[in-house]
């Protein structure tokens, strides 16, 4: 408060006039205003305030949703993942997507089995085929792929693991991935992006085909024959019809066992494109890949307008290279694939496959060939690396 000037009197003296009056009754009424407009500017302030609060929480709360880290990963959809296949009969590799962004693509012929998935881990088995998968960076689940001769293991990154009876092959695209295994050099691999660990392991008995001359390159349109006695190709009524039922919800082994020992090769004969189709998964994923030959040759040979053909003519050729070890039969499997046809992804699979069979084989030029055609239909392919690799480049 402002002391008063003394002495008192003086100021008591001076007149008053209309002037001043006017003048201190405009201030009282400016500061009375002043004092009542504060608390409702007060309110006002802190309702636009808590306004605004309320609005950004409830449109976090409205886009995040549920926690992406919260519980076991589910299908985009929300259903369980549980077991994810493609039939070989796809043209086109199929896309899952997954609750937290990450996207798995499978293609044909591929099989990928659910084992554990919690907030921190997801772990997957990867039975049989070709899996790209786009794992979604800073997640917080650590990744691991079992795919029987190695255990590949990543956070975030995109990478590719195709299996077969005989080998595993990892390509890394983006990031980082640790490959662990028995068979893995140290037993441990850090791979980066553009790297390619390829793990093998010899053929089981199960699995070598019999030492026939014309194994070693056979022809796509050639069906062998099987000699058998009558009695064994003559099925139970019953295993007719159950050995489909079963192929369709995806139990190869069984329906393989319902077949019987001659089943394959009984059921070959007269079958549609859709049954050979059928016969050859049954005998590829329940890990007979040498049965898998002669259904996948028929719809070469006998359906060769059938948009499948190619795809039968691909399928061959991955049993060959990867079940068989027929790197030369592959080549000309592959190579009739790309003549009959294939869908966009398939394209480029079977020309850099094409470049992997030639260069096993031995056919070093034929694979370089290959190789400057892959990278002249697929300038940034996603097997660019690898067939670099298989060509002989640095």
């Amino acid at each position: 408060m402002k002391r008063l000037q003394l002495p008192l009197r003086r100021h008591l003296d001076e007149p008053i006039t209309e002037v001043t009056v006017q003048r201190m009754w405009r201030g009282v009424l400016e500061r009375r205003g002043t004092v009542r407009n504060r608390p409702r500017a007060l309110w006002t302030g802190l309702a636009l305030a808590g306004a605004a609060l309320t609005f950004v929480f409830t449109w976090f709360v409205w886009t995040a949703g549920p926690s992406a880290s919260s519980g076991p990963l589910t299908l985009a959809d929300g259903r369980e993942i549980g077991v994810l296949e493609a039939p070989v009969t796809v043209q086109e590799p199929l896309d899952r997507w997954l609750s937290d962004g990450s996207r798995i693509r499978l293609a044909a012929g591929a099989r990928l089995s659910q084992l554990e998935s919690t907030n921190s881990s997801f772990a997957v088995l990867l039975s049989a085929g070709r899996v790209d998968f786009d794992v979604k960076k800073g997640g917080p689940r650590r990744w691991s792929i079992e795919c029987g001769l190695a255990t590949v293991e990543v956070v975030g990154t995109r990478f590719t693991v195709d299996r077969a009876p005989a080998r595993v092959v990892v390509e890394v695209n983006e990031g980082v991935v640790l490959v662990r295994g028995e068979r893995v050099p140290d037993r441990v691999r850090k791979l980066t992006a553009g790297e390619v660990i390829e793990i093998s392991a010899a053929l089981a008995e199960t699995d070598t085909p019999p030492p026939t001359e014309n194994l070693a390159t056979p022809s796509p349109l050639a069906t062998p024959t099987v000699s058998a006695p009558a009695a064994a190709l003559q099925a139970p009524p019953a295993a007719q019809g159950a050995w489909k039922d079963l192929a369709r919800r995806g139990q190869y082994k069984e329906a393989y066992q319902a077949l019987g020992a001659q089943g394959i090769a009984r059921e070959v004969t007269g079958s549609s494109a859709d049954d050979l189709l059928s016969l050859a998964d049954v005998a590829r994923l329940s890990g007979h890949p040498t049965d898998a030959v002669a259904p996948l040759r028929r719809v070469i040979g006998e359906h060769p307008g059938d948009a499948r053909a190619g795809l039968a003519a691909f399928t061959l050729g991955r049993v060959e290279l990867d079940g068989l070890g027929q790197p030369a039969g592959a080549a000309q499997s592959f190579a009739t694939a790309i003549r009959l046809g294939l869908g966009g992804g398939l394209q480029e699979d079977a020309r850099a496959r094409l470049v992997e069979a030639r260069a096993r084989a031995g056919d070093i030029a034929g694979a370089r060939a290959a190789a400057e055609e892959y990278d002249r239909l697929f300038p940034g392919g996603h097997h660019r690396a690898a067939v670099r690799r298989w060509a002989g480049d640095p």
